[in-house]
């Protein structure tokens, strides 16, 4: 009898202890939310990477310090890719296996998003406002996956809609990096110019890390073209613009808010100057910031000792909303809860521009507004807002 009791107690322990395990969700204790990312803090597009996610930290460490969502402190852990999709892979397995993160949060990059998100999403780990405007951050719609900005491929065709008839472009054309980022914004000219009765009437790809643009720049001039549309970042756009002014040839250079960092504004000896970027939230500087913008640029240049770029502004709003659904999600955090409460957000208001973020059960595509904007005197002014090409 008393063999059988103590087997039967030893049979229940095992299963209470079986069903915690199964209970358990990864990267969440009683204290404790482990968050990662794999970004871009070396290589082309560092500028963007390194802002990001010291403002995501930046604004995780604020919450810390105001002891944390639901008592539980938030751990950050990011690993850099230098803008290389095999390095993306193994920083998102580390993430993943070994740190066991709970969510990705400020993800840098098309391809190397598409990469880790296979294994990822089978985890049923969130994906959540990654710096790439790509379609498939929330398209087609997935439980795990919330993308902020507006597309590239809204953006784009936007922007040409515009240039066509305000501007008389007649003559489109598109240089673009040959990765699956340069083939969105590739897509969105060809639709666009397609939807216009338009041809676009030369196109010219490239490397990531290309330095010499001479010869694209002079197809595209042989090709007439009117205006160029630009599937690129920061020095592979730098650098084509510079040449072409170099070159003499003055038509205009559009891109996506890929482009859309002081980097590219404030390019040594003005060589951006009236280059023109679509935006999915304007920058702000701190001679004119004013209210929640002038605390988080105070605050961002006392901590890093530096001016709070425009990926810094978007990754201060990106873990602003996910703390916000964290909130939201109360002391039980699983992704299924994590995933509901980010999909009652249908109000939230961008503390530094006017942006509505609103996510729901049919659409994790948060923001979808579209401002133009230009390269004037080293900064980006804003020209035009609600931009559409519908």
């Amino acid at each position: 009898m008393t063999r059988l009791t103590t087997l039967l107690a030893g049979t229940a322990l095992g299963l209470c202890l079986g069903g915690a395990a199964l209970a358990q969700t990864q990267g969440v204790t009683d204290t404790e939310i482990v968050l990662g990312a794999h970004t871009s803090l070396t290589g082309p597009v560092a500028p963007w990477g390194i802002g990001s996610t010291n403002a995501i930290r930046m604004r995780f460490d604020e919450e810390n310090a105001k002891g944390g969502v639901h008592g539980r402190k938030i751990k950050y852990i990011v690993e850099d890719h230098g803008y290389q999709v095999p390095r993306a892979v193994q920083a998102g397995n580390k993430l993943l296996t070994n740190d066991k993160i709970f969510a990705m949060v400020g993800a840098l990059g098309t391809p190397m998003n598409n990469a880790v998100f296979q294994r990822q999403l089978e985890m049923k780990v969130v994906n959540f406002g990654p710096f790439t405007a790509a379609r498939s951050m929330a398209e087609p719609l997935h439980p795990m996956k919330f993308g902020v900005l507006s597309t590239y491929y809204d953006q784009i065709r936007a922007g040409l809609k515009y240039f066509v008839e305000k501007k008389g472009v007649k003559a489109p054309c598109v240089m673009y990096q040959d990765t699956e980022f340069g083939q969105e914004i590739l897509e969105g000219a060809r639709d666009q110019a397609k939807a216009m009765n338009l041809k676009v009437v030369a196109e010219s790809g490239h490397k990531p890390a290309d330095t010499d643009f001479t010869g694209a720049i002079t197809k595209l001039r042989d090709a007439k073209c009117d205006l160029v549309m630009m599937g690129s970042i920061v020095r592979d756009t730098i650098i084509p613009y510079a040449t072409a002014r170099k070159l003499g040839w003055d038509v205009p250079f559009l891109g996506s808010v890929a482009t859309y960092e002081q980097v590219v504004a404030s390019a040594q000896g003005g060589v951006t100057e009236g280059y023109y970027s679509m935006s999915s939230q304007p920058v702000i500087y701190p001679d004119t910031a004013t209210g929640a913008g002038k605390a988080f640029m105070d605050a961002y240049k006392a901590k890093y000792n530096a001016d709070a770029p425009g990926p810094a502004q978007i990754g201060y709003v990106v873990a602003d909303i996910f703390i916000e659904g964290l909130k939201r999600a109360g002391k039980n955090l699983t992704p299924d809860t994590l995933v509901k409460a980010l999909e009652s957000i249908n109000d939230y208001k961008n503390p530094f521009a006017p942006v509505t973020v609103r996510f729901s059960a049919k659409d994790h595509l948060g923001a979808h507004e579209v401002f133009l904007t230009v390269v004037e005197k080293g900064r980006w002014k804003t020209l035009e807002t609600g931009l559409t090409y519908k």
